[in-house]
């Protein structure tokens, strides 16, 4: 006997599933078409579960009750909808409910008896249509013969799952009640599952519905067994009825795999004390996936039938809390009183806190503002969901947080280490950062920092790694088609370009800064921003403007707010100059004063609504911005990314992610970067690819070799740390603590050497940035740690904020003689690796300010400058060298220059001439005069050639 490989077979094995876990065979016999009910089972239903309620009901329908009562639930089908009519029953004569929840406790075993009433069903081959030989249906799914979902099957031995999706796309008449009613419909194969919850004809959009880019292979079963065998079982059924599904703008919206499944693992075994990670790219519903969890969280019980959590607290840790966020959670509770937005102030949290509402919506930085009116509250559990959890999960306002409603208590041991009541009191403070037993933390981001995973993350037992709790990864999201990929169309336009020097001595300066304020003087060049406009504007109208059926837009990065004043005045100049039909915006911060005059966001652009809003509407197509709308911002008709800033890390990811949001009829985007190489930009998105990973935690001894070194500096000593913070403590007024400062100012002023100065700014600065993030995870408490940290906090505001500049004068002594942009490259993808990625914990090390090397002379730094922009070339036509030799040596009044200056004086004159000979030479073989040209390296080394020769000639005069 050969092996069964048909559709049929697959479809006996998943109704043997079914009925082996108590659902109940049935055929299409036992359907009515019109009603589109199992009408036997809704009146077994309502007869064994309700007969008070029936017997109201027939007593005044006393002729044909039970067609009455039939006819009375189809319209309230067709009124309010399944999802509705299974959650709230409805009222007819009685009340009438169609389906009991599984409770979420065991408190009244009546609940569970009811639940345990329910009737699921399963019926192969159903007949949907009213009429004879009608179209099938391979499965469909029945609770108390109410029909709430459709299955399409299909073996991959003879079709894929595609096969299935066509059939509900192209023979399924969308406009058939069944297909109206149901909840959700799956497209299945023994391989893929997709999902729609609305048919719409050829329109109709199905999701993947799997567990992963692929599914994983399961021991003997079918690879998408987890439909039957999870999904559709009666305990998984009845939380998505109760507490998932739900309507959003007229559609059905049911959760996709991985927002079940995270979901799901998270309300498996929550402990108040543990944090979570949730590492879901852009594209996953994350918005979602955090509202039912925090209902999911609110409604989950412990063995002795008590709340895990009191509250559930969803943080954002921008400062205008996103309104899709505050409204999903709203949306989804269906009973008054549960969710609190706190869109007022801080009294508003204070408020809702003390009352002990039961989900609140709020912003971080409000918690800074409460500790001392939410001091009495009574200690509770607490769940925290925080939205995009980054760094500043280790700033003041976390602290504060963590402060207002931890529990913890400090234990005798710890308070022995105290002298005084102002230490005691102080330790308390630091073991309520550090212990948060009655705190859970659920974080979610697309792009973990180390200290994220650190903070939140799993730790491998064995290894020692830290990584997130669940994952959805950037991949699969781009696989699967919710966002799309920026790196698939990536052109780069290099920049090359030359300095020269314009004064005759040659002075000294830091290579590497140096090298950053020459590079910040091209880039704000008249004539770089001229060039860069131009080529963004013909890109963008022979391009972009024809994407997304002519609603495409672009975002201009640049890399500081002046940059994009400079950008928005020389973008509308040349858009009025060549009467284009677009307009641009440009958003930063404060005020920019360019050419005697003070620029605004609001009076640079021509709209009185805000950037956001106004970039929605058609006419405006271009967006420049200076670290505004780089994280945080959607816009799916933005398509094309013009990056003129340096990228790297989170910053590179989050800033490109913001044109990989899809929208009707977008097939793509295109980045064009004048900055950054391939190689940067795919070494920053390699670690979000996939699962990203910390490779071990951070040593807190990285700590204590900071004091040392700080305490090395000798501008104060651990008795002045100690008579300040006790002062702090006490409450001293303001001006006795600035005395007590007074003096390490003055010792801080007295260092002779600036490299010192930024030295010692620098080690306060890395101490109090590790120490914040340190203390919420150090496993005991050190008081000297945490005074020095109280100390440097405040002196820190009073020491010289600037020290000399090292670079003063530098843009005096330089001009740029020549500026080139390579737009040669036609784009292509930046391939990623798959696999996980492992970020770099906390180093150690003292911070340094320069590197162990000597000033270097203004020429050299030039040199190498231009060297790093230099183009590929070949050495030929040596012949015209002598040439151009010999044109120079016949300029009488150049060699007079020679003779009487040295030569570093006569080379910042002779890179003119140089150039004008090779103008020259341009108008006899534009050959030679392009190979030499295009190619900064040879050029230079020829240009320096050709000055050794005339002076070897004429005799150096010194």
């Amino acid at each position: 006997m050969t092996s069964d490989t048909s559709e049929k077979g697959f479809q006996n094995d998943i109704i043997t599933y079914l009925t082996s876990t108590g659902y109940v065979k049935r055929t299409t016999n036992d359907y009515d078409v019109t009603s589109c009910l199992d009408i036997e089972l809704v009146l077994n239903f309502i007869h064994a579960t309700q007969p008070k309620a029936w017997k109201k009901f027939a007593k005044h329908n006393k002729s044909n009750a039970e067609a009455r009562f039939i006819m009375s639930l189809v319209r309230q089908i067709k009124k309010k909808g399944t999802i509705a009519v299974l959650r709230e029953g409805f009222r007819d004569i009685a009340k009438f409910d169609l389906f009991y929840p599984r409770p979420n406790s065991t408190l009244n075993p009546e609940l569970k008896a009811k639940f345990n009433e329910n009737i699921f069903s399963v019926v192969d081959e159903l007949e949907y249509q009213n009429k004879d030989k009608g179209n099938r249906l391979d499965l469909v799914i029945f609770i108390n013969g109410i029909p709430i979902s459709t299955i399409e099957l299909k073996n991959t031995f003879t079709q894929s799952v595609d096969n299935a999706v066509n059939q509900y796309k192209f023979t399924r008449d969308p406009r058939e009640p069944l297909f109206k009613n149901c909840l959700v419909h799956f497209a299945m194969s023994n391989e893929e599952i997709k999902m729609a919850t609305k048919l719409n004809g050829a329109k109709t959009r199905f999701l993947p519905f799997n567990k992963g880019i692929e599914n994983p292979e399961v021991k003997d079963d079918y690879n998408t067994s987890y439909l039957y065998t999870e999904i559709l079982q009666k305990n998984q059924l009845s939380r998505l009825i109760n507490n998932f599904i739900f309507e959003e703008d007229e559609t059905v919206i049911f959760p996709r795999f991985h927002q079940l499944d995270c979901v799901n693992m998270l309300l498996d075994k929550p402990e108040p004390g543990h944090n979570y990670l949730i590492q879901h790219s852009a594209g996953s519903g994350k918005t979602k996936t955090i509202a039912w969890l925090a209902h999911g969280l609110l409604n989950k019980f412990d063995d002795n039938n008590k709340r895990i959590y009191d509250m559930v607290i969803v943080i954002s840790d921008r400062k205008v809390i996103d309104a899709q966020l505050q409204d999903q959670v709203k949306a989804i509770e269906r009973k008054q009183g549960v969710v609190e937005k706190i869109d007022k102030d801080s009294k508003q949290l204070a408020e809702a806190i003390k009352s002990g509402t039961n989900i609140v919506v709020t912003t971080l930085h409000k918690f800074s503002y409460i500790l001392d009116k939410i001091e009495d509250v009574e200690d509770r559990n607490y769940a925290i969901i925080v939205d995009e959890a980054h760094s500043s999960q280790s700033g003041s306002h976390a602290k504060h947080l963590r402060e207002g409603l931890t529990n913890a208590e400090t234990d005798q041991d710890t308070l022995d280490e105290a002298e005084d009541e102002y230490d005691e009191a102080l330790l308390d403070e630091m073991e309520k950062r550090r212990k948060t037993p009655n705190l859970s933390f659920f974080a979610f981001t697309a792009t973990p920092k180390a200290r994220t995973l650190e903070m939140f993350g799993k730790k491998d037992a064995e290894f020692g790694d830290y990584r997130p709790h669940h994952l959805y990864s950037m991949k699969q999201a781009i696989k699967e088609g919710f966002i799309l990929d920026v790196l698939e169309n990536y052109l780069t336009y290099p920049t090359y370009f030359k300095l020269v020097k314009t004064v005759e001595d040659d002075p000294e300066f830091d290579e590497d800064k140096a090298k950053r304020v020459l590079r910040r003087f091209v880039e704000l060049h008249p004539h770089a921003i001229k060039e860069k406009t131009e080529i963004m504007l013909d890109h963008f109208m022979n391009s972009t403007i024809h994407k997304i059926k002519g609603k495409a837009k672009a975002m201009l990065v640049t890399g500081s707010r002046k940059e994009a004043v400079l950008y928005k005045l020389e973008f509308d100049r040349q858009i009025k100059a060549r009467n284009l039909p677009i307009k641009t915006l440009a958003a930063f911060t404060g005020t920019i004063k360019q050419d005697t005059i003070e620029y605004t966001e609001a009076n640079i652009n021509d709209t009185k609504k805000s950037v956001k809003e106004s970039f929605k509407s058609d006419e405006y197509k271009i967006l420049i911005v200076a670290n505004k709308f780089q994280t945080g911002f959607d816009q799916p008709l933005l398509h094309t990314m013009y990056i003129n800033k340096m990228l790297r890390g989170v910053a590179a990811v989050q800033t490109l992610s913001r044109a990989n949001r899809i929208a009707p009829h977008k097939d793509d985007t295109l980045i064009l970067d004048f900055v950054n190489d391939t190689d940067t930009i795919k070494e920053s998105f390699e670690p979000y690819y996939g699962e990203t990973s910390l490779e071990k935690e951070t040593d807190y001894h990285i700590l204590y070799d900071l004091m040392e070194e700080i305490y090395k500096g000798m501008i104060f000593d651990e008795e002045e740390v100690e008579e300040f913070v006790k002062a702090y403590q006490k409450g001293v007024h303001q001006s006795k603590l600035h005395n007590l400062l007074e003096e390490p100012v003055k010792r801080f002023k007295r260092i002779i050497d600036d490299k010192d100065k930024l030295l010692f700014k620098k080690l306060l600065r890395r101490y109090q940035s590790l120490y914040s993030f340190m203390a919420q995870l150090l496993p005991f408490s050190d008081l000297s740690l945490e005074k020095l940290y109280i100390y440097i906090k405040f002196l820190n505001r009073l020491l010289p904020g600037q020290v000399p500049d090292i670079i003063q004068g530098l843009l005096d002594d330089v001009d740029m003689d020549s500026y080139k942009i390579d737009t040669r490259d036609e784009g292509g993808p930046i391939i990623l690796n798959d696999g996980e990625g492992e970020l770099t914990g906390i180093s150690g090390g003292i911070p340094s300010v320069f590197n162990d090397k000597e000033k270097t002379r203004l020429s050299q730094i030039l040199e190498a400058l231009n060297e790093a922009f230099a183009t590929d070339f070949t050495d030929e036509d040596s012949l015209f060298v002598t040439q151009i030799a010999n044109h120079i040596m016949s300029d009488e009044g150049f060699i007079t220059k020679v003779k009487s200056n040295p030569r570093e004086n006569v080379a910042a004159i002779f890179g003119n001439i140089f150039e004008d000979e090779l103008v020259t030479i341009y108008e006899s073989n534009d050959t030679f005069y392009n190979k030499i040209n295009n190619n900064p390296e040879l050029k230079e080394r020829l240009k320096n050639d050709l000055l050794d020769f005339v002076y070897e000639e004429t005799g150096e005069q010194t």
